[in-house]
This record gives structure tokens, sequence and C-alpha cells, in this order.
């Protein structure tokens, strides 16, 4: 994976946490824990969006109403 070094700005607080939570999960770093969550919640986001066209489509032949 080719690694890309953008800057996100956090609060303390919201870093702290991620580093508790980082450290109890095993991740080596908080970027590797905050890389990780941020993948997983633009996967769920993607099957949504997925789920809503493929809803609309069958709504559209009149399969739902």
């Amino acid at each position: 994976m080719l690694s890309f070094k953008p800057s996100v700005t956090l609060t303390r607080g919201l870093y702290d946490r991620a580093r508790t939570q980082a450290e109890k999960a095993g991740y080596s770093s908080v970027d590797e824990f905050v890389c990780h969550v941020l993948e997983r919640e633009l996967a769920k986001s993607q099957e949504a969006d997925v789920r809503d066209d493929v809803e609309r489509k069958l709504k559209g032949l009149g399969y739902l109403k």
C-alpha cells in the first residue's frame, strides 16, 4: 500500500480517546487505528448507498412500493 501523508487536525481530547482505544485494541499507532476506523465507516456508508440505489431501481421497476 502506498502511503500518503495528509494532515488531519484532532482536538486533544479526541486524540487521547483514539490513542486509548488504539492501545486497548492492539494497534501499533493512532494513525493505524484511525485509518482502520475510517475505512470501516466509509465501507458502511458505501453499502448504504448501494442498498439505496438497488431499492430505488426496484421501485422504478414496480417491485417495491
